[in-house]
């Protein structure tokens, strides 16, 4: 009975166990297998962490449906074998979503109906939503990719926190989100995630990729002054070839307006599979 649904948490100790739920029909679930990779990590380095997982009812072992709220970002998946979405609506609906200021969802395109109904049923206002290609790559691929040769007087280098201003004023997105979830945000990966930077000889960061909480690739950018020389092309090698080798496969949500980075995922070998959406919604005043 939907009257007697509550929110009841998931332990940090059983997020392995549902993490392996979502290894079966490869890839089909990884989306889910990969987010819940990466908090994992966050919380073995940094236990006090706010970050909170849901399932309905304690029922998570049933059918893998869960939500996970960090911060201002809510995620949420089930491997319910339902085009209704039942079991998700019912686990949304229990969320205070008025207790937010702005909430940010990244999410399979095939929840998009369940996010409409609890948008409508809890008045909320949406502020953005924006359609991705989710392109993917297996790891053994990108192995076998050729890296190309570091031009002559640049570096690959891990990003630093002297990097991040620099980064967000770059940030194509900081105009759809707010500045202290933005900034908060890329600061955490840069410092927690596997990312990539090309630096000249004066050590001036000309291009990057970074790797965000599904671990997906993300913010790929390089200056204008140094476009068409193939520099975002090798930042996307290097960090899906340093992700290979750490064991995960390669995937990143690239806009459907964004033709450049489309063009280039694809010449890499990328391959898109589904769509996914991310939307950014406020609690009606």
């Amino acid at each position: 009975m939907t009257g007697c649904d509550h929110l009841v948490e998931i332990h940090p100790k059983d997020w392995t166990e549902l993490k392996l739920t979502f290894n079966l029909e490869w890839p089909e679930h990884e989306f889910a297998y990969y987010l819940l990779g990466n908090y994992i990590s966050w919380k073995k380095h940094h236990e006090s962490l706010d970050v909170t997982c849901y399932s309905l009812n304690g029922n998570w072992r049933e059918d893998g449906t869960f939500a996970l709220k960090d911060g201002f970002e809510i995620y949420f998946y089930s491997a319910a074998k339902d085009v209704n979405c039942t079991t998700l609506i019912r686990l949304l609906s229990q969320i205070k979503w008025d207790s937010f200021n702005e909430i940010s969802m990244d999410y399979l395109e095939q929840y998009h109906p369940a996010v409409e109904r609890i948008i409508s049923e809890r008045h909320l206002r949406m502020a953005s939503s924006n359609m991705a290609n989710y392109l993917y790559m297996p790891k053994d691929r990108v192995l076998a990719l050729r890296s190309s040769d570091t031009p002559v007087g640049f570096m690959f280098k891990k990003l630093q926190m002297k990097d991040l201003d620099y980064i967000y004023s770059q940030w194509p997105l900081r105009n759809h989100i707010s500045y202290e979830a933005g900034y908060g945000l890329l600061k955490r990966l840069i410092v927690l995630n596997e990312n990539v930077g090309l630096f000249n000889d004066k050590d001036v960061l000309v291009s990057w990729c970074l790797s965000d909480q599904t671990g997906a690739h993300s913010d790929l950018q390089t200056m204008p002054e140094y476009c068409r020389n193939g520099y975002g092309r090798m930042v996307v090698v290097e960090l899906a070839k340093r992700l290979a080798r750490a064991g995960s496969d390669s995937k990143a949500y690239v806009l459907h307006d964004n033709h450049k980075s489309n063009n280039l995922y694809n010449s890499i070998g990328f391959q898109k599979i589904q769509n996914l959406r991310w939307v950014v919604v406020n609690p009606k005043p």
